[in-house]
C-alpha cells in the first residue's frame, strides 16, 4: 500500500510479469484469483422429506431419526440436514416453552386457591 497500489493490483503485477518467476508468477496468480473470480454462491435446492408429527417431544424424537437417516443415506446433505434440525429445534422449543407456561399457570391457580 505504501507504493500507492492494493496487494491485489501488486499480486496482479507479478502475475503479468513475463520476467518474473514462473513459481511467483503461479503464486500470485492463485492468490489474486479469489477476488478477481469469486465463485458465485451455491444454489439452495428444494428438498422433501416425509417427517412424522412433531407436535410432541415423541413425534421430534423420530423426525430427528428420519433427518439422521436420510442424511447418513445420502438423500441430505448435512447442511440440509441441519436446516431441518433447526426447524425442529424451534418447534421443540415452543412446545417446551407453552408447556411451561401451562405448568406456571397451573401453580398460581393452586397457590391463589389456597390463599383465598
Amino acid at each position: 500500500m505504501a507504493g500507492g497500489i492494493s496487494p491485489v493490483e501488486y499480486m496482479l503485477g507479478i502475475m503479468r510479469d513475463s520476467e518474473a518467476d514462473a513459481k511467483e508468477r503461479a503464486w500470485a496468480a492463485e492468490k489474486v484469483a479469489p477476488f478477481v473470480h469469486p465463485r458465485p454462491a451455491p444454489m439452495e435446492r428444494t428438498v422433501q422429506i416425509d417427517l412424522p408429527d412433531t407436535s410432541t417431544p415423541a413425534g421430534i424424537d423420530k423426525a430427528l431419526d428420519a433427518i439422521i437417516a436420510s442424511m447418513s443415506k445420502g438423500e441430505l446433505s448435512p447442511s440440509e440436514g441441519q436446516s431441518f434440525i433447526s426447524v425442529i429445534e424451534a418447534r421443540r422449543k415452543a412446545i417446551e416453552a407453552n408447556d411451561l407456561l401451562a405448568r406456571i399457570e397451573a401453580l398460581e391457580t393452586q397457590h391463589q386457591n389456597k390463599k383465598g
